[in-house]
């Protein structure tokens, strides 16, 4: 099992197998100040093998600082993929979600969103936190 996309988005949502989102593909987030808490949405397909269908799977998406410490609590879900009439023989079956959430960032520094299938790690996408400029004074 692998991770098709993780997209970073302003905002999305997940209907009928298909996502519709806004703002998405970022990797740098400015914000006006830190400590900050921010809202922003997590745009993803994980692809199941063919051999791998009609099974349940536990899903995590953790975000983590620069030092690697998750920041709040990671968002789970249960999800199992079946074989739909038709279907070609050995195609792998997309699973896609659309994760709005709210993140409190302390730090300055590249931050990732990391996804778990039953613990194992399947995929990242790393962004960057960027820390606010310091107005500065000139003497005249």
């Amino acid at each position: 099992m692998q991770v098709g996309f993780v997209l970073l988005t302003d905002a999305g949502e997940s209907l009928n197998g298909k996502l519709y989102m806004l703002g998405a593909g970022w990797n740098m987030l400015r914000l006006p100040q830190l400590p900050q808490e921010w809202g922003f949405g997590i745009a993803l397909g994980v692809d199941v093998p063919w051999d791998e269908t009609n099974r349940r799977y536990s899903l995590e998406l953790r975000f983590e600082d620069p030092d690697g410490t998750p920041l709040g609590d990671p968002f789970t879900a249960e999800f199992e993929v079946g074989r739909p009439p038709g279907v070609i023989a050995g195609q792998d079956q997309r699973v896609v979600l659309a994760i709005n959430t709210r993140q409190a960032f302390e730090k300055a520094g590249p931050h990732a969103a990391v996804v778990r299938v039953d613990g194992e790690e399947v995929g990242r996408s790393r962004f960057y936190v960027v820390e606010p400029q310091q107005a500065s004074t000139a003497a005249t």
